[in-house]
This record gives C-alpha cells, sequence and structure tokens, in this order.
C-alpha cells in the first residue's frame, strides 16, 4: 500500500476528540461529581459535541492557528472538567492538563498502530477498521489510565493543588506537547525527524515520557500531602493529649481547695450563732456537692475533658447534656481517649456555636450493648451538611487546612476495629460510633 508523509502527518481530528472525550471521562469518573444524574450527562454530551465537532471543522488547519485551536480545545476540556467535578479552579487547570497529555498519548499510539496495521492488512481507508481499532485501543489505554487514577485516590480524598504544583505541571505539560508536536509543525526544523516514520515515533515516546514525568511528579504530590496529614494527625492528637493534662492539673488543684473548703464550712457551721449565717453555709455545701458529682463518668481522662467542655458551653450559653459510662472506656489508651472525645465535641461545640440562642444543644452518650461499645453525639445544626462516604465533608474553604479532626477520630476508630456514621435528619447532625468490646486490653 503506498503512502506519503502528509497522509501519515494528518491523524484525523476525531482520533484526537474521542482521545480527549475519554481521556475527561476517566477523570471525571475517579472524582467527586459537581452535578449528577441526567443534568451531567447533558452537560457532558454538550461539552463533548463542541469538541468533536470543532475537531473536524479545524482538522487540517494551517499551522499558524495551530495552538490557537488547540487553546480552544483545552477550554472545553477544562469547562467540562470544573463543571463536572468538584474541584477548584486551580485542581481543574492541573487535571485538565493530565487528561490532555493523556489525550495526546492516546490519540498518537492509536493512529500509528491503525497504520502500522493497515499497510499489513491494506483495509486503507477503511472507516469500519478505524472505528473498531479506536474502540480496542482507547479500551485497553484508558481503563489502565482508569485503574491508574483509582489507585491514585486510594490513599487521599482528593489532592490539594497549589499555585506552584500548577505551574510545574503545565511547563512540563507545555514542553511535551511543544516537543512531540515539532516535526508536524516544521519537518524541517533543528530536533524534526526526518521521515514520516521517525515523527510518529517521535510524537508518541515523547507523550509517553511526558505521562511518566507527570504521574511520578503526581505520585510525589501525594507522598508529600500524606506525609502532612500524618504528621497534622499526629500533631492534633497531641495537642488534644496535652489539653487533657493541663486540664486534669487544673481540675486536681480545684478539687484540693473545694476539699479544704468542704472542711473549712464544716467548722463554720459548728460556729455559727444565727440561721441566716447556717442557711449561707449549707446553700455553699449544696453547690459544692454538685460540683462534686458532675462529670463523673468512672473515666478521668474523659471527666476531665468533659469538665474542660462544659466550662466553655457554659460561656457560650450552650446546654450539654451527657449520659456516660467511661468505664466501658477502659481498654482504650489515654491518649485515645482524650483525642476521639475532644474532637467529637470540639466538632459539635463549633456548630452549635453557630446556631440562634435556645437552639445552641449538644449530646453525648456513651453505653455498652452486647458485646459493643455504642458512642453517639449529636447537635442542632440547621445547615446543611454534604457527605461522602457516611461522613461530612468540610465546609471550609481552604480544605488543605481543614477536615483533620474528623479524620483524627477516624483513625482512632479503625486502631480498635470500629466504624463510624454520620447522618442529618430534621436539623439534628449525629455521629455514631461502634466499637467492639472483644477488644479489650
Amino acid at each position: 500500500m503506498s503512502t506519503n508523509a502528509a497522509d501519515i502527518l494528518n491523524t484525523p481530528g476525531y482520533f484526537y476528540a474521542v482521545s480527549y472525550i475519554f481521556s475527561c471521562l476517566v477523570i471525571i469518573m475517579t472524582n467527586r461529581r459537581r452535578i449528577r444524574s441526567w443534568k451531567a450527562a447533558a452537560m457532558h454530551a454538550g461539552i463533548f459535541s463542541l469538541l468533536l465537532g470543532f475537531m473536524i471543522l479545524t482538522d487540517g488547519v494551517r499551522s499558524w492557528l495551530f495552538i490557537p485551536s488547540m487553546c480552544i480545545i483545552i477550554a472545553l476540556m477544562l469547562a467540562d472538567l470544573f463543571l463536572g467535578c468538584e474541584f477548584t479552579f486551580l485542581q481543574a487547570c492541573y487535571y485538565c492538563l493530565k487528561a490532555f497529555i493523556n489525550g495526546e498519548f492516546a490519540a498518537s499510539l492509536c493512529w500509528q498502530i491503525y497504520y502500522h496495521f493497515s499497510k499489513r492488512l491494506s483495509v486503507a481507508d477503511s472507516q469500519l477498521w478505524k472505528w473498531l481499532e479506536i474502540a480496542v485501543v482507547y479500551t485497553v489505554i484508558y481503563s489502565f489510565f482508569y485503574l491508574l487514577e483509582k489507585k491514585l485516590h486510594q490513599d487521599t480524598e482528593e489532592l490539594h493543588i497549589t499555585g506552584r504544583e500548577l505551574l510545574v505541571v503545565a511547563v512540563i505539560s507545555g514542553a511535551v506537547f511543544g516537543v512531540s508536536n515539532l516535526s508536524y509543525l516544521d519537518r524541517n526544523g533543528l530536533f524534526s525527524g526526518g521521515m514520516a516514520s521517525d515523527i510518529f515515533i517521535i510524537r508518541t515516546l515523547v507523550d509517553l515520557s511526558g505521562l511518566a514525568v507527570l504521574y511520578a511528579y503526581h505520585f510525589q504530590i501525594k507522598e508529600v500531602q500524606m506525609r502532612f496529614e500524618k504528621d497534622t494527625l499526629h500533631n492534633i492528637m497531641d495537642m488534644q493529649y496535652r489539653n487533657y493534662q493541663l486540664s486534669q492539673e487544673s481540675i486536681d488543684l480545684v478539687n484540693q481547695k473545694y476539699h479544704d473548703l468542704k472542711h473549712q464550712i464544716a467548722i463554720l457551721k459548728a460556729e455559727a450563732d444565727t440561721e441566716k449565717s447556717m442557711g449561707y453555709l449549707e446553700q455553699m455545701e449544696r453547690e459544692i456537692r454538685i460540683y462534686e458529682t458532675q462529670n463523673k463518668t468512672g473515666n478521668k481522662v474523659l471527666d476531665a475533658v468533659l469538665m474542660t467542655k462544659s466550662v466553655y458551653c457554659q460561656k457560650k450559653g450552650i446546654e450539654l447534656k451527657i449520659m456516660v459510662d467511661g468505664e466501658l472506656l477502659s481498654f482504650m489508651e489515654d491518649m485515645d481517649v482524650s483525642s476521639l472525645f475532644g474532637n467529637m465535641l470540639d466538632n459539635a461545640i463549633e456548630s452549635a456555636e453557630k446556631q440562634k440562642e435556645g437552639k445552641r444543644l449538644v449530646g453525648l452518650y456513651v453505653s455498652g450493648e452486647k458485646q459493643f461499645l455504642r458512642i453517639r453525639i449529636q447537635n442542632y445544626c440547621e445547615e446543611k451538611i454534604r457527605f461522602k462516604n457516611g461522613m461530612p465533608l468540610t465546609t471550609k474553604k481552604d480544605k488543605r487546612y481543614h477536615g483533620y479532626g474528623m479524620k483524627s477520630m477516624l483513625k482512632t476508630v479503625e486502631k480498635y476495629g470500629g466504624s463510624a456514621m454520620a447522618s442529618q435528619t430534621d436539623n439534628w447532625f449525629e455521629l455514631k460510633i461502634l466499637i467492639p468490646l472483644k477488644n479489650e486490653r
């Protein structure tokens, strides 16, 4: 089958259009989506139709229009990813560049395979053969990309992208695209291939090398983020434990003073000479008894945490209801108790503070049922909370530095073989934790 270089170089636009579409779909399917159901399908179908139509219309465009055309294509991919996934603009740009290079590699390899086998099978210009080859090659390539992206999401919910990281990826992507298309734009250039087959090899291998660099950089970003999360979770647990220790020292000091005061009241009562003085002393004694009996759960660590949170709630006008059997927590380490309940109460109290007076309500319940420890905390919350896998998503704008309290709780629960589930019903947010007591140490 006789061919010329122009035939080889002129890759049909729909080869790349379909490749870009599949590349975007892989990113969308492996990340949290902004919209679902028929609305999402209609939006993606509309953008993909524009992308396919534009690439068919600009197929074989002159060199000076090549870069502007590619900018429009990238813009359409960016719009689809930003509207389709819960990305920040930086995240959308990052994944768009990855999807673009993925698409470039897959399309280049697909056309190269097609042209190689079409020579051998003598099926030139067969549309059936072209679409069959596209279906097979893209299915294999993008199945691999899908599995790879799923693997990258196993240890982290989402990748936090900064401007610096986006700049690095943009430079890498720009260099890869520029080098891989030098021969296409100018066959007589210094770094261009002399033969059509060379141009094929250069384009495909450069794109493959670029993919390797991009994914290696992605792994590096993920590793840094995981190390940051690990250190942050450790710091949160350590901070909660230090807060417990400080609270315990304060409580011990106050208890000592109240113990002395109780004896002094007893002496004053013996020396009181009027009923009025006796009445004042008895009232003081009753107040002391109330203090001595509150937050005595059977677990000294939890008592200290509850005492600190109770005082804060009183200042903020938050009603804190506690029904806790602290003796059931004896199998847990002190640091785990302080971290788990400290974070639970902090999150509930922070949410309760946002409510109107009279609706600032928090309840904590700890009980045993058969062979399980049941922990339940609830608070009134009029704000609609979004959930993923049974856990609330942080409402803070900068997710990079928030949401670690919940992650710390989950880590503690998982340490003891337990599970956690959150829900919101009738403006009541509730977190339920179930831990098997058979792990008792």
